[in-house]
């Protein structure tokens, strides 16, 4: 898997205002968002070879864990302001 430069990882962080706890999550969240640019790779070539309909792209959500998506709606409200600070 190809990793994330310094570079990629804090646009990364600026585009959609991320800033996270300590060091190890920092470093987790950016292996978290380094999957997610593979699998995003992988499905718009797919997509290229005319084999699927969309494309995808990073976003606020490339840097969450499977677990994390399904959060209840009050949880994730506390979540995003959390993260808004």
């Amino acid at each position: 898997m190809a990793k994330l430069t310094d570079a990629e990882w804090e646009a990364y962080k600026k585009q959609f205002n991320k800033s996270y706890a300590d060091q190890e999550e920092d470093a987790m969240r950016r292996e978290l968002v380094a999957k997610s640019r593979q699998f995003i790779e992988e499905h718009n070539k797919k997509f290229e070879a005319g084999e699927i309909r969309y494309t995808c792209g990073l976003n606020h959500l490339s840097d969450l864990k499977p677990e994390e998506y399904n959060v209840p709606v009050e949880e994730m409200k506390d979540i995003v302001l959390e993260t808004l600070g």
